[in-house]
């Protein structure tokens, strides 16, 4: 009999979901060779090659290992399932809410909304799990949490998602950076100079490079990377390039003449602040007023 630990579940689910080896090793905070012991564990239970052996990074899956990632998540959707309900409120009747949300909005816009909501809401117990944007997806798509929520201007493939406002997004640099203090600068003159980044094969890296390309920003020669924004902006103020974020992101430091705004000619970028849900489960009372508070306070922040 076939017997799969959800550990190494978890780690063949989240290869497919950052699309190579090392893409899951980053995203599990786990090393790579471990990440390889774990697939190698499933192919010799399950008696199958899981992965294409090719030369390339990225990690497809054969015909064994599509049948298996249908077992893996809903195997993974019901342990977390079950971790829930054992460690719920089920015994004292208390209603819940299990939230993810990317650091860069958990840290920021939502910091004093959430903290408000937890102070008066008191009859409900709010499970917080601030994440990079690979991990609310996996999250929500796994079962693990109620809602997600995320930067992105793109709805999630086989996630149901609910557009609940939008934030800005700039890019910056040290005040005495050449760029900086010069007025409506072309985008296409940002491919002239370094930038400071997230992880290029991230979710968020990968939408930053889009975003920018679609004003014309043709290349991003990235010198430095970082799965911590406090690296990208310290990296930024340091003078070794430029940066990109959230507005909110960087006001403190822009306040403060830490860092100055890049006047870009054109209009203002946005990115869609969405709140996901997971397909297989019905959204309880708590879980809706949850997700009215958020919108409302999207509302409120203008």
């Amino acid at each position: 009999m076939i017997s799969l630990s959800s550990r190494a579940l978890q780690v063949f689910v989240a290869i497919v979901d950052a699309g190579s080896f090392a893409g899951a090793a980053r995203r599990l905070g786990i090393a790579q060779p471990s990440i390889s012991a774990h697939v190698q564990s499933l192919e010799r239970e399950t008696g199958a090659r899981l992965f294409e052996r090719t030369s390339g990074r990225q990690a497809s899956l054969t015909e064994a290992g599509r049948s298996l990632l249908v077992h893996a998540r809903d195997q993974l959707e019901r342990n977390a399932r079950l971790e829930q309900e054992l460690a719920g409120g089920a015994e004292t009747g208390q209603a819940s809410v299990a939230f993810a949300c990317q650091r860069s909005l958990a840290l920021t816009i939502l910091r004093a909304p959430i903290a408000d909501y937890a102070r008066t809401r008191r009859d409900t117990r709010l499970s917080l799990r601030i994440a990079f944007q690979e991990e609310v997806m996996a999250a929500v798509r796994m079962g693990a949490t109620d809602l997600g929520c995320l930067i992105s201007n793109e709805e999630p493939e086989d996630i149901p998602s609910l557009i609940i406002g939008r934030q800005r997004f700039v890019v910056f640099a040290a005040p005495d950076h050449p760029l900086a203090g010069r007025k409506r600068i072309p985008p296409r003159d940002l491919s002239d100079h370094d930038f400071i980044g997230p992880v290029a094969s991230s979710l968020f890296g990968r939408t930053q490079k889009k975003l920018l390309a679609g004003i014309g920003v043709e290349r991003m020669r990235i010198i430095a990377e970082g799965t911590e924004f406090s690296l990208v902006r310290d990296l930024a103020a340091a003078g070794l390039g430029l940066g990109c974020s959230l507005h909110a992101s960087v006001e403190p430091d822009l306040a403060a003449g830490r860092l100055s705004l890049i006047d870009l000619d054109g209009p203002p970028l946005y990115l869609d602040v969405r709140l996901l849900m997971n397909p297989q489960r019905r959204l309880a009372k708590p879980v809706r007023e949850f997700t009215d508070f958020l919108r409302e306070a999207f509302a409120a922040a203008g």
